[in-house]
This record gives C-alpha cells, structure tokens and sequence, in this order.
C-alpha cells in the first residue's frame, strides 16, 4: 500500500491467478483459501510468524520486525490438545484499518481467528476427498482449455497430481488418505482464466472464471478524507510503522505465517474477527 491507500501485488503473490477484486465476506474468505494452497505449495517466506503465548496472544511485530500497509494473509498451524484437533482458517487482514466515523487510520487490528475443532480417532482411519471443476465463463466456451492439472496437498507438499477434463466431468475422488494429515488442492495456472478455491465438506469446488468476464470496477473507493482539524494534505499519509496485535484463543495456534499480499482495495478486519 502506498502513501495514498493504493495497493499492487507483491512479487510473491503477482503470478498467482486469482480475482482480487472482491470486497464481501465470501470473496475475501475465497481468497485466503485459494491463495493458501498456493503459498504452502511454493514455500512463499512469511513477513512475520510466532507462537501464542500462555495466555493466547500473539502480538505482531516480532523481534524488531516492521509491519508495512498492506493486506496479509495469514494461516495458522494445526494444534492438538484434550483429545481434539484445531485447524485455524485462513484469513485476510489489512492494515491499516479505516474508521470512517473518526477518519482515522487504525494500526492496533484485534482479530480472533475462526478455526475447525475435530475429535482424534482413537484409531487411525482413512478419508476421501473429492475436487469439483466449475467453469464461469459462459459465452466464452470456445477459449476454455480442453484439460486443467491439479495437485494434491498433504501437510503443504505435493502429494498428487491428477488431470481433469470433460472425460472424467471435470472432477476426480482421492480415497484412503491419512486422516491425521491435512489436505488441502491447488490449481495449476489456466491461462486466461482467474481460480477460485472453496471446500465444503469433502469436496474442493474449483471455479475458473473467464479472466475477460470481471470488470474493472468503476467506482473505486477513495482514500480517507483528512482531519478536518488539520491541514489539508494532498492525499492521506500512512505512517510506515505500527504496532499490530491478534490475541487468540489460548493455545489455538502453535504457530502464524503472517504473507504479504497487495490488492486494490482497503479491507476493515471487523469482518473477520
């Protein structure tokens, strides 16, 4: 993020092909999804990570590090404890905040990840996961590539490799995978086309969207007007340091990779506490 609120892509994050364009929920929730795999498959270095301490928190930044503007991403590491595993969900976060009531830059961001709690089998057991293609490129059929290549991740490596097409309805089933591990898929690039990466249940739906079909938007959102207390600038500055924290719940996470991500648009993280 620049001193006038506008965002681009870092270097780590500009060859991925995913729509950054989305402002809901939903999109943003999508986002951190599809670009996890992306980023565990390519061993993308995070800007910052630690462990909770004693009492839940983790407060960033670490050891002398600085926090630039910008959008992160941020995942979490599975932890196990009581008979029950927690797997933390992958969420986006900007920093700054805005709050529109003050007009005000916000550097102290406190969010409280969402995360899965399931029972350990007492036996070790097998699952099935399945990938499901959607195409969202209607009227476009013509420049939709005859077959796309999607790998499988256990534990962030590539543990498959798979093809699919119309033949097989664009979908294929993993079966007898390790329980104990996590999965997760990602998309190699379709050229033309944008991927994004949803899980419900078992099943991985993979949608590539006709990159020609998303607009440009034509009202982008204007940076914050200054104090009216103050001066007039020419634009909102950003301050280049801050103190940012996310106290967690106690011992959810042994651990956050905290990736820079730049977008086009400024997020509040309200939406994802």
């Amino acid at each position: 993020m620049d001193e006038t609120g506008e965002l681009t892509p870092t270097d780590d994050f500009d060859s991925f092909q995913v729509d950054i364009r989305g402002k809901n929920d939903e999109a943003w929730r999508a986002l951190a999804s599809t670009l996890e795999g992306y980023v565990l498959r390519d061993g993308v270095a995070p800007a910052d990570s630690g462990k909770t301490d004693a009492d839940g928190q983790l407060h960033f930044p670490t050891d002398g590090r600085k926090l630039t503007p910008g959008l992160y991403l941020v995942l979490g590491s599975r932890h196990t404890q009581g008979g029950q595993r927690y797997d933390p969900m992958p969420f986006m976060v900007m920093l700054p905040t805005q709050d529109t009531e003050r007009n005000a830059w916000v550097y102290d961001v406190l969010v409280s990840p969402k995360f899965e709690a399931s029972a350990i089998p007492d036996t070790p057991s097998a699952i099935t996961r399945k990938v499901l293609k959607v195409w969202d490129d209607a009227g476009s059929e013509k420049d939709r590539p005859t077959e796309v290549t999607v790998q499988l991740l256990r534990d962030g490596a590539v543990y498959d490799t798979v093809t699919l097409s119309a033949g097989n309805g664009w979908s294929h089933t993993w079966s007898g995978l390790d329980d104990s591990c996590t999965w997760t898929v990602v998309e190699k690039a379709c050229e033309g086309y944008t991927v994004r990466v949803e899980r419900e249940g078992i099943t991985f739906v993979m949608t590539n969207t006709y990159a020609a079909e998303i607009p440009d938007d034509p009202t982008p959102e204007a940076p914050l007007p200054p104090d009216p207390a103050k001066p007039t600038p020419s634009g909102p500055t950003l301050p280049q340091t801050g103190q940012v924290w996310w106290p967690v719940p106690l011992l959810l996470m042994t651990g956050l990779l905290l990736l820079a991500v730049g977008l086009f648009r400024r997020r509040t993280t309200g939406d994802e506490g």
